[in-house]
């Protein structure tokens, strides 16, 4: 099955005691993860990382940590960067784009000496100037959202994910090769979506296709009955559904698949990267739908991670998009600490990450590669990042027939 690898059918489960005489410093050290014991001193580099636990870039952001530990610790087990060890320190700002410089803030106070963003797009712009000041660059792994890597504040953060415009091109092209000409857009009501819509319309647009009807719902909502019904009044060729994904988008998908079964459906990347939510939709409710997607058992780089984390996770594992751009990210930034030489610091980092060119991307098509420099901090090497991926009895399956982005 294309695009998608088996998942692990247990969960380790895991036990924390905590006696309340412990020393500050201890406590201080349980902030650490991924990185064993090692404590903040010469002999290592703080790492910090702003994750949404609880707000609506949670769905993703955990599965984002979760690789992001893992490959710190990989790092750390083979010995570290020119014999220094990784410090991985971890705080939430809640997806709430107005708690993000305090929390980088935090971090910063802690020693980072670089940042991953893992929460919402917005969190990311929200700190740019912070980030620009104290000289610290920061990685955003998995957000679209348009000016992370390639906007006139993006000094000092960097982007690895195809940005949204390149979700509208490919959209366009794949709409006009269907022959779609009336389109339906539903939307969450976050920050992120409003943040990116415009990128992701404009080129959907400017392709002639007609938006008939948009609608949007709270990400928290429990009913989408009036908006599905709505679209469908409004008689779609099809209906492209922009969302972080989580609960609220399989509510969508459920209640168009009752209300509109033949619609054709299409999402962003959330959808197909979250396995567990698949199992929420009700039988059928996710077949034929297409999905941007980024994996394909074809790239070697991403089977390699498969491997990886199916023997650090003690089973079989199912490699999203977003655990291939967490550990790239990681990769990425281990080349651009060993650029900075013996003292590596903010700076010194953020020029490195400048020189990482041509580095064999963990997602997208067979020989993808992420490449930043001065003026491109958006780590895109082209279109062919993004794959288009259709569901199959409930999961990703194969590549959607129709159309698929060419690379060059």
């Amino acid at each position: 099955m294309a695009g998608n690898f088996p998942r692990p059918r247990g969960r380790a489960g895991k036990a924390a005691v905590l006696a309340t005489a412990l020393l500050p410093a201890l406590a201080a050290a349980a902030c650490a993860s991924g990185s064993g014991s090692v404590q903040a001193d010469d002999g290592t580099i703080v790492i910090g990382m702003d994750q949404d636990t609880s707000g609506g870039a949670a769905a993703y952001a955990g599965i984002v940590g979760k690789t992001i530990k893992d490959a710190v610790a990989e790092v750390n087990d083979k010995g570290g960067i020119g014999g220094k060890k990784l410090k991985l320190i971890v705080k939430s700002d809640d997806n709430d784009a107005t708690k993000a410089p305090t929390v980088v803030r935090q971090l910063l106070s802690q020693g980072a000496q670089a940042i991953i963003m893992n929460s919402g797009g917005q969190s990311v712009l929200q700190v740019q100037a912070l980030l620009k000041q104290q000289k610290v660059p920061a990685i955003a792994p998995v957000n679209i959202t348009p000016g992370i890597g390639d906007g006139p504040n993006s000094a000092y953060t960097y982007s690895l994910a195809n940005p949204t415009e390149d979700f509208g091109k490919v959209y366009a092209e794949a709409f006009t090769k269907a022959g779609y000409k009336r389109l339906a857009l539903f939307k969450d009501d976050s920050a992120s979506i409003a943040g990116m819509e415009k990128a992701l319309m404009t080129p959907i647009k400017e392709a002639g296709i007609q938006v008939v009807a948009t609608e949007t719902a709270p990400v928290d909502t429990s009913d989408v009955t009036a908006q599905v019904t709505r679209i469908k009044q409004a008689k779609p060729d099809a209906m492209l559904v922009a969302a972080l994904g989580g609960q609220m988008e399989v509510l969508v998908h459920n209640t168009t698949h009752q209300l509109i079964p033949d619609a054709d459906r299409f999402s962003l990347a959330s959808i197909g990267n979250q396995p567990d939510l698949w199992k929420q939709a009700k039988p059928g409710a996710l077949d034929k739908l297409v999905f941007v997607g980024s994996i394909t058992q074809e790239n070697e780089k991403t089977a390699a991670l498969a491997k990886f984390l199916s023997g650090k996770r003690g089973g079989a594992v199912s490699v999203t998009a977003y655990d291939a751009q967490a550990y790239d990210a990681i990769g990425m930034l281990a080349k651009a600490i060993e650029q900075a030489g013996s003292k590596p610091d903010g700076e010194a980092i953020n020029t490195g990450l400048e020189k990482v060119s041509g580095y064999p991307s963990s997602f997208g098509q067979k020989g993808y590669t992420l490449s930043f420099k001065p003026g491109k901090h958006s780590g895109t090497d082209g279109l062919c990042g993004l794959i288009l991926m259709q569901f199959e009895n409930s999961q990703p399956g194969r590549q959607w027939p129709v159309y698929q982005p060419a690379c060059g």
